[in-house]
């Protein structure tokens, strides 16, 4: 019965409210535009009530799922990042060693990225053919003055696929 009470209030609150805001607008456009809007007003408030009917019905809960799918999406998001990170140091490397007549095969670095998505690079491997391998500390330094940091130079297996 309380409940009641304190709707009928608000209802009559509603209305004294409505009617001194009524003789607020002005005369023009925009207080006719003003006055077109507290009907509205007033029937969220004399309606308030039903939204008590629904507070214990439950909506599926999507959440899950769309935390599930965001995951996925960041997970192949750093993926994705990761390969162009590799990509453009292979690209880098293999013009330094063009110079030389070498060319590195593979970059695959132990990479992090925090979630402002900034990189921290740890170890980098440089995976050359056995050829150029021969002549790995020459290939080391020119790798390490590009990009300006420790590599390691390994023998590329090609497994065919």
């Amino acid at each position: 019965m309380d409940g009641v009470r304190q709707w009928a209030v608000s209802v009559c609150a509603a209305a004294v409210v409505c009617t001194l805001l009524r003789q607020l607008f002005p005369d023009n456009r925009l207080g006719q535009q003003g006055r077109m809007l507290l009907p509205c007003l007033f029937l969220c408030v004399l309606l308030s009530p039903i939204s008590g009917l629904f507070g214990g019905v439950k909506l599926p809960d999507f959440t899950q799922e769309s935390t599930a799918d965001s995951e996925q999406i960041t997970a192949r998001m750093r993926q994705q990042m990761v390969a162009q990170v590799n990509d453009t140091l292979l690209r880098m490397v293999n013009q330094s060693l063009s110079g030389y007549g070498w060319s590195a095969k593979k970059v695959v670095t132990d990479m992090d990225i925090g979630e402002d998505g900034s990189i921290s690079m740890g170890q980098i491997i440089l995976y050359v053919d056995e050829e150029v391998a021969r002549r790995a500390t020459a290939v080391q330094q020119v790798a390490e003055k590009r990009l300006g940091t420790a590599v390691e130079v390994a023998v590329w297996q090609d497994t065919g696929g």
